[in-house]
């Protein structure tokens, strides 16, 4: 039942519920349809519990962090952006994309963070490909964080600096490392690969792989 389950949270998440009964006569054809539907809402019912949880949890989670950037990281209210929005084009299509947060210490983002409450791992090719993409120029640094541990990446080179909290960087060194920042814009063709990405990841809600 693991892969039907699997196949429910992805129809969930994406509200198409048009398969959802197909996917359980392939999956359970020896269950009468009673039974299927009983075990359909109950899996509706944990896939909710489940996010309300995760939910919860990523609210206290952006909540630490957001802190930890003031108060131990010495960034000011003003520098920190929470849930800034940024447009990109796909092929014909424009989206509306955000982050948790970004970062400014001139006119300029700086880095952005993006916060999870499971699977860090699974996040870092997205922050890289927004930091790479959401602007019309590269956003030099990008992180996930599950407020435990953080993944802080040079985001031109996909190079990962720190993994974390203690680690990462404070306004001080952030001032110090971009004291020479130009703006550098990726390939057209590259460029077009981030944005799909983006806008894969936004539409499906299925994390990418974690090539760089």
């Amino acid at each position: 039942m693991f892969h039907v389950e699997q196949s429910l949270r992805m129809t969930i998440r994406r509200e198409k519920w048009y398969s959802l009964e197909q996917r359980f006569l392939i999956s359970c054809k020896c269950m009468g349809k009673g039974h299927m539907n009983e075990r359909e809402e109950m899996i509706r019912e944990k896939i909710e519990t489940e996010e309300l949880i995760e939910g919860a949890q990523l609210k206290g989670i952006r909540e630490e962090i957001h802190e930890i950037l003031i108060r131990k990281k010495g960034f000011g209210q003003g520098e920190i952006e929470i849930d800034p929005a940024f447009r990109i084009k796909v092929a014909n299509s424009d989206a509306n994309v955000t982050v948790d947060f970004a970062i400014k210490l001139t006119s300029e983002y700086l880095m952005v963070i993006k916060c999870v409450s499971t699977g860090i791992e699974s996040w870092e090719r997205y922050v890289l490909s927004f930091a790479r993409a959401a602007e019309d120029y590269q956003i030099p640094y990008a992180a996930v964080t599950d407020g435990i541990s953080i993944k802080l990446f040079d985001a031109i080179s996909g190079s990962l600096l720190s993994e974390s909290l203690d680690d990462f960087f404070d306004r001080k060194k952030l001032t110090e490392l971009i004291s020479d920042f130009k703006k550098i814009r990726r390939s057209e063709k590259n460029l077009d690969r981030e944005r799909r990405i983006i806008y894969a990841f936004e539409n499906i809600k299925c994390p990418p792989s974690k090539s760089r």
